[in-house]
């Protein structure tokens, strides 16, 4: 439970640095991305979940929106990465028709499942119904299109690791460690299907995969702000 509300603070408080750059209208990407991923995370938290799940006319709908901000942040902050490394393709894969193809697929497959599971628990990825195979299913297809994401910009971010530029190699770092923890979460997923109890350990890969990829797209928007200042110095 901890675990949970310090993963939510930590990336608000990374979202926050967007904010000032957000309202000048700057930057609005990168800042809808990281407020989609802050509300993904914050819903799940266990007092705001109970309480938007008492509202909900569904059991457990809150769970399915909060998936689907999350694979919204992450369609648009993949897109923002491919751009940044001038990945066309990439970026065509994520955010053009096959990554919208991708994107739809895996959700609605979500939906259906999320429909053919009879359960009136109340908890976050339907975690109080592990022993029912769908259910398994249904948290492992959530960690199918993170993996998709960090699969296709792993490539990039791994030879930008070796760049001069402190904070490109920064930036490469950060989000080699966060892609890299994201297919570890789908393998992880993988074998909940056959043991349940690996769940719990793929949930915190869940929240330290989302801190790294967090720290790199902050660490790549300080240093796009220092370069304009230092472009707007030398104007000057």
């Amino acid at each position: 439970m901890l675990t949970a509300y310090l993963i939510a603070v930590v990336l608000a408080a990374l979202a926050l640095t967007r904010l000032p750059s957000a309202i000048r209208g700057r930057n609005m990407l990168i800042a809808s991305s990281a407020a989609a991923i802050v509300v993904a995370f914050a819903l799940i938290t266990p007092d705001a979940y109970a309480t938007l799940d008492r509202l909900s006319p569904i059991p457990n709908l809150v769970d399915l929106i909060a998936k689907l901000a999350l694979f919204t942040g992450l369609l648009l902050a993949g897109t923002q990465v491919a751009r940044a490394w001038n990945a066309p393709t990439t970026q065509r894969r994520i955010s053009g028709l096959p990554g919208a193809l991708v994107f739809l697929g895996v959700f609605l497959a979500e939906v259906v499942i999320f429909a053919l599971v009879h359960t009136s628990s109340s908890a976050p990825d339907l975690v109080n119904n592990l022993g029912q195979p769908l259910v398994r299913l249904y948290s492992t297809l959530a960690t199918a299109y993170p993996a998709y994401i960090a699969a296709l910009l792993l490539p990039h971010v791994w030879k930008g690791r070796t760049s001069t530029q402190r904070a490109t190699k920064a930036t490469s770092m950060f989000l080699l460690v966060g892609f890299s923890l994201a297919l570890v979460r789908f393998a992880l997923g993988l074998i909940t299907l056959a043991l349940p109890a690996t769940y719990y350990v793929g949930q915190v890969v869940s929240g330290v995969a989302a801190i790294f990829v967090a720290l790199g797209l902050a660490t790549a928007f300080f240093a796009r702000i220092g370069r304009m200042r230092a472009a707007a110095r030398q104007f000057n």
